[in-house]
């Protein structure tokens, strides 16, 4: 469990903070959407498609960590790309799902997550590809609303 703390929260809030630490309006507007969407996919999964280690009564429990880290930060850094650094949002939403399909196929292939009922790495691409989508599409209304809020102001 303590591999899960540092390398699923840890690494990633050190990294992904330092990276936003100019801009943590970002991490205020998209982190939390971030954590709500790993924890309903991780919910579904753990019950029906994957495990990780350690085995835990509740695996929800070993997987706390990743859904408040590297899940809500990877979006918050696709976020950033697109919005500071003017990335492609195709590309950035395709390079955060790669990225984060390759960890977990490495995870995949320690041994530290199993499959079962069918889920492959392919179908592990598209549980990080469509939540991203969904994040790019939030932040596309969210967008919105603040210029729209902001011009009633004026």
């Amino acid at each position: 469990m303590l591999g899960n703390v540092i390398f699923g929260l840890v690494i990633p809030i050190l990294i992904g903070g330092w990276i936003l630490r100019r801009n943590v309006n970002i991490l205020l507007a998209y982190y939390p959407l971030g954590v709500a969407t790993s924890s309903c996919l991780n919910g579904v999964g753990f019950n029906f498609f994957w495990n990780i280690l350690p085995n835990t009564h509740n695996q929800s429990y070993a997987g706390l960590p990743f859904d408040l880290g590297i899940y809500p930060v990877a979006g918050c850094l696709m976020i950033y790309m697109i919005l500071e650094k003017n990335t492609k949002s195709w590309l950035a939403i395709l390079i955060t799902s790669f990225t984060l399909t390759l960890i977990e196929w490495l995870a995949k292939e320690m041994g530290r997550v199993i499959y079962f009922n069918g889920w492959n790495i392919y179908w592990t691409f598209f549980s990080y590809f469509l939540p991203l989508v969904v994040v790019y599409g939030y932040s596309k209304v969210f967008t919105l609303m603040y210029d729209i809020s902001k011009k009633k102001r004026t």
